[in-house]
């Protein structure tokens, strides 16, 4: 399914307007979108006709409850980072999920993946889970590790893993401090490619994580811009993964790029 990036890279280089006639599915976020950039309007195909439409927008973050909060301590203990994931509490090692807690129920789930959390309460439900969050936690540390052999645990969600990364150092960003900040939606897929998001309270610098080659990089930078008004913003990439048609994008939209060294 395409988005906005799409369009946008391949009409980079004509000045002439673009109109965008999308399905309805996608047409509110992409015109959304597109008010960050000149000469692009978004038109929905309904059935037969094509109308004129709204700019959706951004759903509001769900409140992390109590019940999900006192889960906090338990994330820690196995060395995870505590991340509040749009509707859940969620512990991460290099930015890959191995526990999670419904924000409002606090209904928690240990594994890797939706198969191993299944398992989990089928085989574990009701005994002490502090064990198999740390099996969990080194699992994800052996596989996501610097010159670990290739793994469809260390390929995929690489995003988070270089946000993990700048959380913990960084000062490979220049900064002094990070603060990770939830996705801008529900998330369908554990390691799925979406951006990652972080702020330099400090400075007011949203920095925006992205692996390989993701053409909506720009266009989901501008919604996470819209949502935390910062003062700045900066794509945050590998060098492997920096590319002209992003970066020129980008720069359009007053965004601008930076590399950090890769962690895998």
């Amino acid at each position: 399914m395409f988005g906005l990036g799409s369009v946008l890279i391949w009409a980079r280089k004509d000045s002439s307007p673009v109109v965008v006639v999308a399905p309805s599915a996608l047409a509110g976020a992409m015109a959304r979108q597109a008010q960050s950039f000149e000469g692009i309007s978004v038109w929905e195909l309904a059935g037969s006709s094509i109308d004129a439409v709204a700019a959706e927008p951004l759903p509001d973050v769900p409140e992390i409850g109590l019940e999900a909060t006192n889960h906090r301590a338990l994330f820690e203990s196995a060395g995870a980072d505590v991340v509040d994931d749009f509707g859940r509490l969620v512990a991460e090692v290099r930015g890959l999920e191995i526990a999670r807690a419904d924000a409002i129920t606090g209904q928690l789930e240990i594994g890797v993946g939706t198969a191993d959390r299944e398992l989990h309460g089928y085989v574990h439900s009701g005994t002490d889970p502090s064990e198999f969050l740390a099996k969990a936690a080194d699992l994800a540390r052996s596989i996501r590790s610097f010159g670990v052999p290739g793994h469809p645990l260390n390929r995929q969600g690489r995003q988070r893993w270089l946000r993990s990364a700048a959380f913990h150092d960084p000062t490979l960003l220049g900064v002094s401090n990070l603060e990770m900040v939830p996705p801008l939606g529900t998330r369908i897929l554990q390691l799925g490619p979406e951006p990652a998001a972080a702020i330099d309270r400090s400075t007011n610098t949203l920095y925006v994580f992205v692996a390989g080659v993701d053409p909506e990089a720009v266009p989901v930078a501008t919604d996470y811009r819209q949502r935390h008004n910062p003062a700045a913003t900066v794509i945050v990439t590998t060098e492997q993964d920096r590319f002209p048609a992003t970066e020129a994008i980008a720069e359009a939209v007053g965004i601008r790029m930076q590399t950090m060294p890769a962690p895998w």
